[in-house]
Protein backbone atom coordinates (compact mmCIF):
# COMPACT_ATOMS: atom_id res chain seq x y z
CA UNK A 1 0.00 0.00 0.00
CA UNK A 2 1.33 3.45 -0.92
CA UNK A 3 0.25 6.62 0.83
CA UNK A 4 1.08 10.29 1.18
CA UNK A 5 0.98 11.19 4.87
CA UNK A 6 3.97 13.47 5.28
CA UNK A 7 5.64 16.48 3.66
CA UNK A 8 9.06 18.13 3.62
CA UNK A 9 9.59 21.87 3.16
CA UNK A 10 12.97 23.40 2.36
CA UNK A 11 13.10 27.04 3.55
CA UNK A 12 15.66 29.16 1.72
CA UNK A 13 16.70 32.76 1.38
CA UNK A 14 18.56 34.63 -1.37
CA UNK A 15 21.57 36.57 -0.07
CA UNK A 16 24.42 38.53 -1.61
CA UNK A 17 26.57 35.45 -0.90
CA UNK A 18 24.16 33.04 -2.65
CA UNK A 19 21.34 30.85 -1.45
CA UNK A 20 21.05 29.91 2.22
CA UNK A 21 19.03 26.91 3.39
CA UNK A 22 17.50 26.44 6.82
CA UNK A 23 18.08 23.10 8.53
CA UNK A 24 16.84 22.21 11.99
CA UNK A 25 18.11 19.64 14.48
CA UNK A 26 15.51 17.38 16.10
CA UNK A 27 15.33 17.77 19.88
CA UNK A 28 16.64 14.96 22.10
CA UNK A 29 13.17 14.19 23.46
CA UNK A 30 11.65 13.90 19.96
CA UNK A 31 11.54 11.00 17.51
CA UNK A 32 14.77 10.72 15.49
CA UNK A 33 16.68 12.87 18.01
CA UNK A 34 19.68 14.76 16.71
CA UNK A 35 19.00 14.45 12.98
CA UNK A 36 19.35 17.53 10.80
CA UNK A 37 16.38 18.11 8.53
CA UNK A 38 14.24 20.65 6.71
CA UNK A 39 10.67 21.20 7.89
CA UNK A 40 8.92 17.84 8.06
CA UNK A 41 5.40 17.03 9.13
CA UNK A 42 2.16 15.17 8.78
CA UNK A 43 -0.74 15.99 6.50
CA UNK A 44 -3.95 16.48 8.47
CA UNK A 45 -7.33 15.12 7.34
CA UNK A 46 -8.82 17.30 4.59
CA UNK A 47 -5.52 19.08 3.95
CA UNK A 48 -3.67 19.09 0.65
CA UNK A 49 0.03 18.28 0.83
CA UNK A 50 1.06 21.83 -0.13
CA UNK A 51 -1.28 23.26 2.54
CA UNK A 52 0.30 20.99 5.16
CA UNK A 53 3.69 22.34 4.11
CA UNK A 54 2.60 25.93 4.69
CA UNK A 55 1.10 25.04 8.07
CA UNK A 56 4.16 23.09 9.20
CA UNK A 57 6.47 25.90 8.06
CA UNK A 58 4.51 28.37 10.21
CA UNK A 59 4.33 25.99 13.21
CA UNK A 60 8.00 25.01 13.17
CA UNK A 61 9.61 28.37 12.27
CA UNK A 62 7.00 31.13 12.43
CA UNK A 63 7.72 31.89 8.75
CA UNK A 64 5.25 32.77 6.02
CA UNK A 65 6.90 32.34 2.61
CA UNK A 66 7.44 35.10 0.08
CA UNK A 67 7.30 32.43 -2.65
CA UNK A 68 6.31 28.78 -2.42
CA UNK A 69 7.03 26.03 -4.92
CA UNK A 70 6.32 22.36 -5.49
CA UNK A 71 9.75 20.76 -5.67
CA UNK A 72 10.36 18.13 -8.33
CA UNK A 73 11.26 15.58 -5.66
CA UNK A 74 9.34 12.92 -3.77
CA UNK A 75 11.07 10.82 -1.11
CA UNK A 76 9.95 7.22 -0.77
CA UNK A 77 10.33 5.33 2.50
CA UNK A 78 9.36 1.89 3.72
CA UNK A 79 7.85 1.99 7.22
CA UNK A 80 8.34 -1.44 8.76
CA UNK A 81 6.03 -0.79 11.72
CA UNK A 82 3.03 -0.32 9.43
CA UNK A 83 4.37 -2.35 6.47
CA UNK A 84 3.72 0.46 4.01
CA UNK A 85 5.57 2.52 1.47
CA UNK A 86 5.17 6.23 2.08
CA UNK A 87 5.80 8.95 -0.46
CA UNK A 88 6.79 12.38 0.86
CA UNK A 89 6.39 15.33 -1.52
CA UNK A 90 8.79 18.23 -1.03
CA UNK A 91 8.20 21.96 -1.24
CA UNK A 92 10.47 24.98 -1.45
CA UNK A 93 9.69 28.07 0.64
CA UNK A 94 11.47 31.36 -0.01
CA UNK A 95 11.61 33.25 3.28
CA UNK A 96 13.39 36.25 4.75
CA UNK A 97 16.80 35.42 6.21
CA UNK A 98 16.16 35.86 9.91
CA UNK A 99 16.10 33.81 13.09
CA UNK A 100 13.20 31.36 13.04
CA UNK A 101 10.93 30.91 16.05
CA UNK A 102 11.66 27.18 16.24
CA UNK A 103 9.15 24.88 17.87
CA UNK A 104 9.91 22.42 20.66
CA UNK A 105 10.45 19.72 18.01
CA UNK A 106 13.90 21.18 17.35
CA UNK A 107 16.66 22.51 19.57
CA UNK A 108 18.90 24.39 17.13
CA UNK A 109 18.93 25.67 13.55
CA UNK A 110 21.48 26.70 10.94
CA UNK A 111 21.34 28.81 7.78
CA UNK A 112 23.73 27.05 5.38
CA UNK A 113 25.08 27.30 1.85
CA UNK A 114 23.95 24.52 -0.50
CA UNK A 115 27.21 22.59 -0.06
CA UNK A 116 27.11 22.79 3.73
CA UNK A 117 23.39 21.96 3.81
CA UNK A 118 24.04 18.80 1.76
CA UNK A 119 26.85 17.78 4.15
CA UNK A 120 24.72 18.54 7.23
CA UNK A 121 21.40 16.96 6.18
CA UNK A 122 21.11 13.61 7.96
CA UNK A 123 19.24 11.58 5.37
CA UNK A 124 20.02 10.93 1.71
CA UNK A 125 16.53 11.95 0.47
CA UNK A 126 17.15 15.42 1.94
CA UNK A 127 20.44 15.67 0.06
CA UNK A 128 18.77 14.55 -3.17
CA UNK A 129 16.05 17.20 -2.75
CA UNK A 130 18.69 19.88 -2.13
CA UNK A 131 20.37 18.85 -5.41
CA UNK A 132 17.15 19.61 -7.32
CA UNK A 133 16.65 23.12 -5.93
CA UNK A 134 19.30 25.10 -7.89
CA UNK A 135 18.11 23.52 -11.15
CA UNK A 136 14.53 24.57 -10.40
CA UNK A 137 15.51 28.13 -9.46
CA UNK A 138 17.64 28.47 -12.62
CA UNK A 139 14.81 27.56 -15.00
CA UNK A 140 12.23 30.32 -15.33
CA UNK A 141 9.62 28.19 -17.20
CA UNK A 142 9.92 25.32 -14.72
CA UNK A 143 9.87 27.69 -11.76
CA UNK A 144 6.70 29.36 -13.05
CA UNK A 145 4.99 25.97 -13.36
CA UNK A 146 6.14 24.90 -9.88
CA UNK A 147 4.96 28.09 -8.16
CA UNK A 148 2.02 27.70 -5.81
CA UNK A 149 0.06 30.94 -5.78
CA UNK A 150 -0.55 32.13 -2.26
CA UNK A 151 -3.49 34.26 -1.24
CA UNK A 152 -2.43 37.77 -0.37
CA UNK A 153 -3.96 39.36 2.72
CA UNK A 154 -6.87 41.62 1.92
CA UNK A 155 -6.30 45.34 2.35
CA UNK A 156 -7.16 48.58 0.55
CA UNK A 157 -4.63 47.72 -2.23
CA UNK A 158 -5.80 44.12 -2.63
CA UNK A 159 -9.58 43.94 -2.02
Amino acid sequence: MMSIKYIDVFPFSRTDDGLRFLLLRRAVDNTYPGIWQPIAGKIKAGEKAWEAGLRELKEETGFTPVNYYALDHVSTYYLHRTDEIVQVPAFLAEVTLEDPAISKEHDIYKWLSLGKAKKTASWEPYRKALDVIPKLLASSPTLALAKILLKKPKNHLNP
